[in-house]
């Protein structure tokens, strides 16, 4: 009997992303982690809009995990709601619309390969009210679903069945700067936490 690893790795990328968002979930419940709502909003709408895309271009297992991670975006979105981010400001509206904007030029191409551009770029953009947040609260994000979240995506990558430019660029892009935003907040928690060492 033989095992297609595109499935075995899919259905692993897709268990991690899980565990993950429990971590996540139980660290938002504690009062821990803070998640911004513009964020996850935007990360519900892109990972569909993705995990559709994916499907079309026959991404098979690799496009598990997005689609997991859609469903459970929407569940931090809700959370994010009551026990996120209160602190709204101007450069995070502007993100949300330039993130909707992407979505936009996707309904209307209705191109597989423009829709994952605009919506690896919106990708990009939603990160950045986190980023803001967590320069000046970094203890106020968890690190753990950002790694895995590393994991799941390289795990992704490997997995399609179909690698192509299309299907490719989003998991490598959410990779990339989740790598950049876990460095990014042990930094910032090692700048602040040497400040008030040297108080």
């Amino acid at each position: 009997m033989s095992f297609d690893y595109h499935v075995i790795l899919g259905t692993i990328a897709a268990g991690g992303s899980l565990i993950g968002y429990a971590l996540y979930f139980r660290s938002i419940i504690q009062g821990i982690t803070k998640p911004h709502p513009f964020t996850w909003f935007i990360f519900f709408i892109i990972d569909g809009t993705v995990f559709v895309a994916q499907l079309v271009s026959g991404a098979g297992p690799g496009a598990w995990v997005i689609g997991v991670s859609s469903f459970m975006n929407s569940i931090v979105f809700l959370f994010a709601l009551v026990r996120g981010e209160k602190r709204i400001v101007r450069v995070d509206w502007v993100c949300l619309i330039c993130a909707f904007l992407g979505i936009v030029l996707w309904w209307i191409t209705s191109e597989p390969f423009l829709g994952v551009l605009f919506a690896t770029a919106a990708d990009a953009i939603a990160k950045i009210p986190t980023f803001r947040k967590s320069y000046l609260r970094p203890n106020e994000e968890s690190v753990s679903l950002w790694s895995l979240d590393i994991i799941k995506f390289s795990l992704g990558l490997v997995a399609l069945s179909s690698f192509t430019v299309t299907t490719a660029i989003f998991p490598a892009e959410a990779a990339i700067t989740n790598v950049l935003l876990v460095g990014f907040v042990l930094l910032r928690r090692r700048q602040l936490a040497h400040k008030l060492s040297n108080l």
